[in-house]
């Protein structure tokens, strides 16, 4: 997204050269972390930010360099869980390595997301994501121990919280909190937008595919196709409604943009 290339490329230059060590696992490992990701939660919150007319600045890099390393060590996890061999159209760590290599480099990945986090020095913004972590993990036994099963709405749109959306609402929270926006409405937004992007993630084919090899039930089997639509729509609205109550300006667009084109 142009608009915020260079707060991007903030962020990208961030995730560079993380490793001391230099060997196979932590080049791959590096390789993993400079893939190609959308970085959608670091576009969300810079274009937050900045339709509310906040300047992006260290504390904010490092919060979402450490939104984008807690992203991706949840993946290495998951695809450990999910017994995964491919990844963004590459083999996994686990594949290339073993399922123990692929839980300990996310394991690492967090220790480095922390590190990034104290930079910060504010025991609310740790808290936000300790919080996160819990409701990560709590929402990932809910839906092992609903494989094979379908799901209540109620249980799905949990699960969408817990796994995808706690880490969009901790790192928004956190990025108002530290730049004296309202909190509440952060938590709102990242929620929705995280649920949404979560709903919009099950229905793309390699995920469905992937879902339905593992027994886990998505939006279509919970909803049907008309309800699922509708659905999307519902959140959709709601967020557009939330942004358009920001400062009228190019980045309140963008994240307009970045809501329709989920």
């Amino acid at each position: 997204m142009e608009i915020i290339s260079e707060e991007l490329r903030l962020v990208e230059d961030s995730l560079r050269n993380l490793f001391l060590q230099n060997n196979d696992v932590l080049k791959e490992l590096n390789k993993f972390l400079l893939g190609s990701s959308k970085r959608i939660r670091s576009k969300l919150c810079i274009l937050y930010l900045k339709s509310n007319n906040v300047d992006i600045d260290e504390n904010i890099i490092n919060l979402l360099s450490a939104g984008e390393i807690m992203h991706n060590a949840s993946l290495l996890h998951d695809d450990v869980i999910d017994e995964s061999e491919i990844r963004r159209g590459e083999k996994t760590i686990g594949k290339n390595f073993n399922n123990k290599t692929s839980i300990l480099c996310g394991d690492l990945l967090v220790s480095i997301a922390v590190t990034n986090l104290i930079k910060i020095k504010s025991d609310k913004v740790l808290n936000n994501f300790i919080d996160c972590t819990k409701k990560m993990s709590l929402a990932e036994i809910s839906q092992y121990l609903l494989r094979d099963k379908v799901p209540s709405s109620k249980e799905y749109i949990d699960i969408c919280a817990g796994k995808t959306s706690s880490l969009f609402s901790a790192i928004l929270k956190s990025a108002a909190y530290i730049c004296g926006l309202d909190c509440e409405n952060a938590d709102i937004l990242g929620k929705n937008f995280g649920i949404l992007f979560q709903i919009k993630n099950d229905l793309l084919k390699h995920s469905a595919s992937n879902d339905k090899k593992n027994g886990v039930h998505t939006a279509l089997d919970v909803f049907g196709i008309e309800k699922t639509n509708h659905l999307i729509d519902n959140y959709k609205e709601e967020l557009l409604s939330l942004i358009r109550k920001y400062p009228e300006n190019i980045y309140r667009r963008g994240l307009e943009d970045l809501v329709k084109e989920i």
